[in-house]
């Protein structure tokens, strides 16, 4: 499915349903069954998000997903990954924080590319289309919104999605 939703970014075409919903309800959910399925991490949540916001939830819950997944993946000697919500005025934000491999700063403005894989002969390789980051990006900019990391190379990353309350 995330090959098709390539496909359907690169043609324009990824569908979206907006409404007004709970994003810190959906991101509970999410954390709720995805801890489940690993044994190593305990996924902390703190933090909340007493507005709605105007999106597509299933779209914003598959980056949450994502974010999650990978953080579970490129943490595996690590046992906690932090998810904090908070809000401002004008946008919500959701920060994914693994303790995992980190990111070398010569790979950073790549990520979000599509079928970009860290590749160094000096790391374990983790499998993967290199999609998903890609997919995740372009879901939060088409709600108006941004996805930043902030990451060092064997300390962990931080992902930060952050979503304006009302869309431009």
């Amino acid at each position: 499915s995330d090959l098709l939703n390539v496909s359907r970014i690169q043609l324009g075409r990824l569908d979206f349903h907006e409404e007004p919903f709970d994003l810190e309800e959906i991101v509970t959910d999410i954390v709720e069954s995805i801890q489940p399925t690993t044994k190593k991490h305990t996924i902390g949540l703190s933090g909340h998000i007493k507005k709605k916001i105007r999106g597509d939830k299933d779209r914003i819950g598959q980056v949450i997903t994502n974010l999650l997944t990978n953080a579970i993946k490129y943490s595996p000697d690590a046992e906690q990954i932090d998810v904090t919500l908070s809000e401002t005025r004008e946008e919500v934000i959701v920060e994914v924080r693994d303790y995992g491999i980190g990111i070398d700063a010569k790979h950073m403005n790549k990520i979000f590319q599509r079928f970009y894989r860290v590749a160094d002969s000096n790391e374990k390789t983790f499998p993967g289309l290199g999609i998903g980051l890609f997919i995740s990006q372009e879901i939060i900019a088409r709600h108006g919104g941004q996805l930043v990391v902030e990451s060092e190379k064997g300390q962990g990353s931080t992902f930060r999605m952050i979503l304006p309350i009302h869309k431009k």
